[in-house]
């Protein structure tokens, strides 16, 4: 219960108590002391109880004090000739109300009323035994009122505190829902540049490949158009109109990749198949191949296939001098197996620059595995296995 509430009751409570105390005082006055003594005994342990309320102590004596309460209380009924003292029982029914869950506040408020009636009628003369039956319906009805009233203010009080629970749990669970969406939030935003990083890597793996493929080709076929300038006009002309074809089919194919970056779909078994004959045309190199369709392959599959392929032959040619190629793309069992090997100059040891560090990533999100063999004078072979879907 609210501590707040809780102590304006207790107030009320010893506000009560006084009272019933003086008004037995006046009603005995007389000899008020013996009442007195009585009344500042209940007080007393009234008092007690809220010093000793720390529940695992409280608990173990808590009908101790009420039998004591109720006794005193008894006591004072049949040594007093009023009926003030009645409120020393709506006091303990207050707290018994309070203390005990259940309806067994009911029992307690009835035997209360009923020791009253004992006390009044020890004090009623033969001629007032009609007044007694008058006192006993009073004393009935404000012992059934205000057992109500108090059971009513405890459920208030008891509502009171779950609404209050509940709301201190929708508050927690408020100030964690903020947090839940702060985090999503800059998860999204995390992710959002992730995103768009990775849509850069992309777009700039396939310009990578592309341009530099073309280029690649173009510088072939001009540098041969210089040593025949000396030779040939005529021969001359013909490289550079074909370098110059190359260049516009660069051109084309960064478009390509811009449209293939936009979902488009495109057909990348014909696609390696012009390749391979473009670099055999432009590049003065010769490539045998054996490839089985893949086009019913994945499109990071296909198109890594072609990125693969590209870069293998660009950088054969640019970094290797390579003059042959051998392509295969062949299904074995579960897996789609793809090699390259070339004639080039190879090297000792892999310097990765962004073309091959491009195409380890492809082969990542193709769910392939590459694997590249070279030496000294051994070509640049490249080797790539596509595990199949089943």
């Amino acid at each position: 219960m609210n501590a707040k509430i809780e102590n304006y009751l207790i107030i009320i409570a010893y506000v009560i108590l006084t009272i019933a105390l003086f008004t037995c005082a006046v009603e005995n006055i007389e000899s008020p002391w013996i009442v007195i003594f009585i009344s500042l005994g209940i007080i007393a342990i009234f008092t007690l109880r809220q010093i000793v309320i720390a529940k695992n102590m409280y608990n173990k004596i808590y009908y101790v004090y009420i039998c004591v309460q109720v006794v005193l209380i008894f006591i004072l009924s049949l040594v007093s000739s009023g009926t003030w003292f009645i409120l020393f029982y709506f006091v303990i029914i207050y707290d018994f109300i309070f203390e005990k869950e259940g309806f067994s506040f009911i029992f307690f408020a009835i035997l209360c009323y009923c020791l009253s009636l004992v006390g009044s009628y020890c004090n009623v003369n033969e001629s007032e035994v009609l007044n007694f039956y008058s006192l006993a319906f009073y004393n009935l009805v404000l012992f059934s009122f205000t057992t109500t009233i108090v059971y009513l203010l405890k459920y208030i009080c008891r509502t009171n505190d779950k609404l209050q629970i509940a709301k201190n749990q929708l508050s927690i669970k408020n100030i964690e829902l903020r947090q839940y969406i702060e985090n999503m939030r800059q998860a999204y935003e995390k992710n959002e540049d992730y995103l768009v990083l990775n849509e850069r890597n992309k777009f700039a793996r396939e310009i990578h490949d592309t341009v530099g493929h073309t280029l690649t080709t173009a510088l072939v076929e001009m540098e041969a158009s210089k040593v025949l300038m000396e030779k040939s006009e005529q021969e001359a002309e013909i490289k550079l109109d074909s370098a110059l074809e190359q260049v516009r089919r660069g051109l084309k194919e960064v478009r390509t990749s811009v449209r293939a970056l936009g979902e488009a779909k495109i057909d990348y078994y014909n696609e390696v198949i012009e390749l391979i004959k473009n670099s055999i045309l432009h590049a003065d190199v010769a490539i045998r191949y054996d490839i089985d369709d893949f086009s019913n392959e994945n499109e990071i599959t296909k198109r890594c296939i072609f990125r693969a392929l590209q870069e293998g032959i660009t950088n054969g040619i640019r970094h290797g001098a390579a003059t042959a190629f051998l392509f295969k793309l062949k299904y074995d069992k579960n897996f789609l197996r793809f090699s390259l090997e070339n004639n080039g100059k190879g090297m000792t040891q892999i310097q990765k620059g962004f073309g091959l560090k491009a195409m380890e990533e492809r082969v990542r999100e193709a769910n392939g595995v590459l694997n590249i063999i070279t030496d000294i004078d051994e070509g640049f072979n490249i080797y790539i296995n596509f595990k199949l879907r089943g």
